[in-house]
């Protein structure tokens, strides 16, 4: 399996809309306050808080899960600190609700192994480029 290259702004996804995809509606209303039942708690009880307007999420019953974004919250359902990982459980729980490209990057026809090493590319016929020179400065 070669990378993977998500183009989805995840940073900026809506925290609703991923409640949404994981298979949760809001229990309760108030204002930009939407209380759903904690995913990650095993009781299932009325104590998850999402703000609309700081698209964030907080614990009411659990002062250790104050507050996060949506990484916070796929790091509590999944128990995984690796951010690639992170970013493809996002992804694979929002593909149904959003549409969004994959790509899949490949070295000369085959799949990467692991990385891909970007290097410049220099032209010995381009000159090399000087820096500018310092501006003269006035004296009083």
């Amino acid at each position: 399996m070669g990378l993977i290259v998500i183009d989805l702004d995840i940073n900026n996804l809506p925290l609703e809309d991923f409640m949404k995809a994981i298979g949760y509606e809001p229990i309760k209303k108030d204002g930009n306050r939407l209380i759903y039942n904690a995913p990650y708690s095993v009781g299932g009880n009325a104590t998850m808080v999402v703000d609309t307007e700081k698209n964030g999420w907080y614990d009411s019953k659990e002062p250790e899960k104050y507050y996060g974004g949506i990484y916070d919250l796929a790091y509590e359902l999944t128990g995984s600190c690796n951010r690639s990982e992170l970013n493809l459980y996002i992804a694979t729980q929002m593909k149904d609700f959003k549409e969004f490209k994959t790509y899949e990057v490949t070295i000369n026809g085959d799949e990467a192994e692991g990385y891909v090493e970007a290097t410049t590319v220099s032209r010995p016929e381009q000159p090399k480029q000087q820096p500018p020179k310092p501006k003269r400065k006035m004296r009083f």
